[in-house]
């Protein structure tokens, strides 16, 4: 009896129980185009590049590339696609010789939009703290000019008086004891 797959979906795992070949595909490709980045490609365009991700088809035809950058902004981002394109030959030819692939997947880079709503919902939440700790300052500043002065205990001064007056004496350096 063999079983089927849900919703045509190709599970995770291989019959056998090991990671798909595909997904080792994918990580070996986003070593090596790391490491081209890194060490090989000269190109400007595309020097603060990161690979986040790699997804190969399972026929290992396509692999679908994710990438985002150090320095944000739109236009080093269109500028890094034409780079990363441009590359996109000598990456293919390293990656079918260093895998052993009789054909070298096709390319596609995309610029990875999780990173960035990431990062704008990252820098919100910072801006929202900013905001509430300046908002309880200006609350604590109001405060302090309405409430009576306090001296180093905390306690208000007018908590001191006392019905006999020897609450000054109970304390446990008097020499008379």
């Amino acid at each position: 009896m063999t079983a089927r797959r849900s919703g045509g979906r190709p599970p995770s795992r291989g019959a056998a129980g090991g990671v798909r070949r595909a997904d080792r595909v994918a990580a070996e490709i986003q070593r090596i185009l790391s490491e081209l980045l890194l060490y090989k490609v000269r190109d400007p365009r595309v020097a603060e590049v990161n690979i986040t991700r790699v997804h190969v088809n399972d026929d290992l035809r396509l692999a679908k590339i994710s990438f985002t950058l150090l320095a944000m902004d739109e236009g080093s981002r269109l500028e890094a696609q034409r780079g990363l394109e441009s590359a996109s030959p000598f990456f293919r030819r390293v990656v079918a010789g260093e895998l052993g692939l009789r054909h070298a997947p096709e390319l596609l880079f995309a610029f990875d939009k999780e990173l960035e709503s990431a990062r704008r919902v990252d820098a919100l939440l910072r801006d929202i703290q900013r905001e509430r700790e300046e908002r309880e300052q200006a609350e604590r500043a109001a405060a302090g000019e309405d409430v009576p002065e306090r001296d180093d205990d905390g306690d208000d001064d007018n908590d001191h008086e006392s019905d006999d007056g020897d609450a000054e004496h109970d304390d446990d350096t008097d020499p008379e004891r």
